[in-house]
């Protein structure tokens, strides 16, 4: 538990660097900019389910889930995880309309892993006059072996999704925990989704690492 706990710890840490850096560059673009560290203050870890989970004066300011934003369907690689909040609510860190009337909420609530884990999950929820149109997942935060993160990049034209998956276990021949490497292997696949007219419509996927 406690290798997990650290594993998911620095993955945070070696992540952070690059969302100033893309946060510097849609600035220029746009006046809107969201990233992780809107998120990431509002968080703390809980080994007890190896995962990050909002702190507890946030989740009290949580609001449930519509039936119609629960109907919409989710765009983004879900893992084949049944992304259902565990408690039915979520927390908006960030709302904004945009030009054209769209709304925009940046919402954050965890879900159940494996094995008695959690998965925290961010994403982007789009609406025109109140009614939720569209739906995409910015990052699933979990580890169950392997851990998974993403850094993510929100403006007004575009988004820019670095999914992170870094493996710092070392296994034996048959499948068994071992030990942990001394560098973690990981990946690295860079996703590019154009926002249009509300719609979260995808541009580009390429492998960065």
């Amino acid at each position: 538990m406690k290798k997990y706990g650290l594993l998911s710890v620095l993955l945070l840490c070696l992540t952070a660097c690059s969302a100033p850096r893309q946060a510097e560059k849609a600035a220029s673009r746009n006046a809107i900019v969201w990233t992780n560290q809107l998120v990431e203050p509002l968080l703390v870890f809980d080994n007890s389910v190896i995962s990050y989970r909002l702190k507890s004066k946030y989740r009290r300011r949580a609001v449930p889930f519509s039936a119609t934003e629960k109907a919409l369907p989710l765009k983004g690689d879900t893992y084949n995880y049944d992304l259902n909040s565990l408690d039915g609510r979520y927390y908006t860190v960030a709302e904004r309309k945009d030009k054209n009337g769209y709304d925009y909420k940046l919402i954050v609530y965890n879900t159940g892993g494996d094995n008695d884990t959690e998965i925290l999950v961010t994403q982007l929820i789009s609406y025109k006059q109140g009614k939720p149109i569209d739906a995409l997942l910015l990052e699933l935060n979990f580890t169950f072996e392997i851990a998974y993160s993403s850094r993510y990049t929100v403006d007004n034209k575009s988004i820019q999704i670095d999914q992170y998956a870094i493996n710092g276990l070392q296994c034996s021949e048959d499948g068994d925990i071992i030990g942990t490497k001394e560098v973690p292997d990981s990946t690295v696949w860079r996703l590019v989704y154009h926002i249009k007219d509300g719609q979260f419509m995808p541009a580009s996927i390429r492998r960065i690492k």
